[in-house]
């Protein structure tokens, strides 16, 4: 049986992962040719979870926004572009479908924890090398994992086990799926993306995500590139899963690709620190679990990194002539419905030693530049139906084509008609019959001038890198104003405030809201008992059992020495006691063990809910107290509740 045949034997299960509801909706009016972008942000209102995670993508720092939109709009969906939209329905939309499943032994928030790692870092990636555009590189990304989804739901007894048996091993869980399935995760997800529509020129990036060496393309060719992004994309997710005692040696192992992809240690750590903070951002908004995570030292502290990657062996097969970049082999694409000509253009251009493709038409040469993202096109004008003008203006209103350095060729010699080209956003001009040396000086020019759009795109990188190392350094600072040193929980700074935002919110939503005052019982003899270290100590544990027992949507902070306040909104009394309760039981059971000390500690909690007699947020925090300090009164090791008024 064929690969084909066996992917369409999966395909006839009904059981691979498939967009529904408003999202296929989206993406049916996406693939409209005559399709309003009023209708489609009218369909989209339909689901706000999905516009604020679109609005969230159309204020990616790549971008470069002034000013964050609020809003959607004709001219958001233009930035985003409406291919691009579609792939980022289609991709929100099956994490939202799939958060969990039946499958024994998968780890569904696992798995896509590390697939918005993947995207997150492919979109960084996408801006850094300009292989292709930043939010399909996210999307692409974010999918290149789905054919393990896929095998989870079609096999979801046995799959697990599959992964099991591998025990982490990459390549071992690659070998042992095309042993029991016929197919592996990699051939999968690119068959199911070709399905949804996605470009080839990303579907051969995701089969070779893993193993970049058997893609056999040109080492020089921007299919290459693709892949090795999507190839370090798929490795820098490691880092948010590693320990931190692995964390620097799975670094080190990034700085040869990082190489091969023109990026050096202070960029890498720069994109890597980026992507943590986005990796976050993104699975709070998309409500996937993660682990808590550490940005990397700057590279300006650490000169080990500098020296790494001044003493890295780069294999020839990767390393990059910077000198004669101007006269490296192009990727270019021929137009014309003329097989003749296309064949001479051809030979010309494969004999000067430049990579390409044809198309016979204007609207095959849309797909063709989607599919595989040319350097420069040579364009017939004459052709029928979409012609020669019409492709460049088309290009030109896109992101992919505003740069392609674009040649018009025809048989009218006229000025007005060179003017006419030259207006419509062609780069040159050529008059057909085409002589071989002419051609090969007009593109030498044109060669030149795609060299220095390279070099300007690395300048405004550049600044863009420094941007973003100027945010992060910000959002660390205010981080750090915002946490607590010692338990690394908020600080009482933000509960306040935080507060006072739960407050309103749950005034204008007419939502309840509670609040929890925990108290560590009798900590004082810890510190007289044992010394400040050791008390130091259980309170990180302590914070740390606070944190694992807390629900998502609560937010724990420390507020004083032994005392905590744990906000939990849209929750009514009933549900905040029960939560203090597990709480208590949870420090009832399980005695801290700090250096070869079991600390057998328990707490007190305060239980308090908004009501409509309240002024403000302090009476709330008040009535909370005044209920901690009554447990405390009547013994500790109990939660006593404030009545609602």
């Amino acid at each position: 049986m064929t690969y084909n045949e066996k992917y369409i034997e999966l395909k006839a299960s009904g059981s691979l992962p498939s967009p529904k509801g408003t999202a296929m909706k989206l993406i049916e009016l996406c693939q409209q040719s005559n399709v309003a972008l009023p209708e489609i942000i009218h369909a989209m209102q339909a689901d706000p979870g999905l516009v604020g995670r679109v609005l969230k993508m159309a204020n990616s720092p790549v971008y470069g926004r002034l000013r964050p939109v609020v809003s959607l709009s004709p001219d958001v969906l233009m930035t985003i572009g409406i291919q691009s939209l579609r792939q980022v329905v289609l991709a929100f939309s099956l994490v939202s479908a799939h958060r969990s499943g039946q499958a024994q032994g998968f780890d569904y928030q696992g798995f896509w924890s590390r697939s918005i790692a993947i995207g997150v870092a492919s979109e960084l990636l996408g801006a850094e090398v300009r292989v292709a555009p930043p939010i399909e590189m996210f999307t692409c990304g974010l999918l290149s994992q789905i054919g393990k989804l896929a095998l989870a739901a079609i096999h979801r007894e046995e799959y697990g086990k599959v992964l099991a048996e591998a025990g982490g091993d990459p390549d071992r869980v690659l070998t042992l799926e095309e042993e029991r399935f016929g197919l592996n995760h990699a051939e999968i997800s690119a068959a199911m993306m070709a399905d949804w529509g996605i470009p080839k020129f990303f579907n051969e990036a995701v089969l070779y995500q893993e193993l970049p060496g058997m893609a056999g393309f040109s080492d020089t060719s921007r299919r290459v590139r693709l892949i090795w992004c999507f190839h370090l994309a798929w490795r820098l997710a490691d880092l948010c899963f590693a320990g931190d005692k692995d964390r620097s040696a799975v670094m080190d192992k990034l700085f040869p690709i990082a190489r091969k992809l023109d990026l050096d240690a202070e960029m890498l750590i720069s994109l890597v620190n980026q992507m943590i903070i986005e990796w976050k951002e993104w699975s709070a908004l998309l409500e996937i679990q993660v682990p808590d995570v550490a940005a990397f030292p700057d590279a300006q502290q650490d000169a080990q990194f500098r020296s790494d990657m001044d003493n890295m062996v780069v294999t020839s097969e990767f390393k990059v002539n910077l000198e004669s970049e101007a006269h490296a082999p192009m990727d270019i694409l021929i137009v014309d419905n003329d097989p003749v000509a296309v064949e001479l253009l051809k030979t010309i251009l494969v004999t000067a030693g430049h990579q390409v493709h044809t198309a016979s038409g204007g609207r095959d040469a849309l797909r063709m530049v989607l599919e595989h993202q040319p350097q420069i096109m040579i364009t017939d004008w004459m052709m029928p139906g979409f012609d020669g003008l019409q492709l460049v203006r088309t290009l030109r209103e896109t992101e992919i084509g505003r740069y392609l350095y674009i040649m018009v060729l025809t048989a009218l010699s006229d000025k007005e008609k060179m003017v006419e080209a030259l207006n419509a956003g062609a780069d040159d001009y050529l008059v057909k019959p085409i002589d071989r040396a002419e051609l090969l000086a007009h593109l030498k020019a044109g060669m030149r001038i795609v060299s220095v759009q390279r070099e300007v795109i690395k300048e405004c990188d550049l600044l863009r890198r420094n941007a973003l190392q100027l945010t992060i350094a910000n959002q660390r600072a205010e981080e750090a104003a915002l946490t607590d040193a010692l338990t690394g929980l908020y600080n009482r700074r933000y509960a306040m405030d935080r507060l006072a935002r739960e407050w309103v919110a749950s005034e204008r939503n007419r939502r309840p809201l509670s609040i929890l005052l925990v108290d560590i019982d009798h900590f004082k003899r810890v510190n007289d008992n044992y010394g400040h270290n050791i008390g130091d100590i259980a309170l990180k544990r302590l914070a740390e059992m606070l944190s694992e027992h807390s629900r998502r949507p609560d937010i724990a902070c420390r507020i004083g020495g032994e005392e905590f306040i744990i906000l939990v909104p849209e929750t009514a009394l009933p549900g905040a006691i029960r939560q203090a309760e597990r709480l208590r039981e949870a420090f009832e059971g399980k005695p801290i063990n700090v250096e070869g000390i079991d600390l057998p500690l328990t707490v007190s909690v305060g239980v308090a809910q908004k009501c409509a007699g309240m002024a403000s947020p302090e009476e709330l925090l008040k009535i909370a107290d005044e209920a901690l300090y009554q447990a405390k009164r009547e013994g500790r090791n109990r939660v006593i509740a404030a009545p609602a008024q």
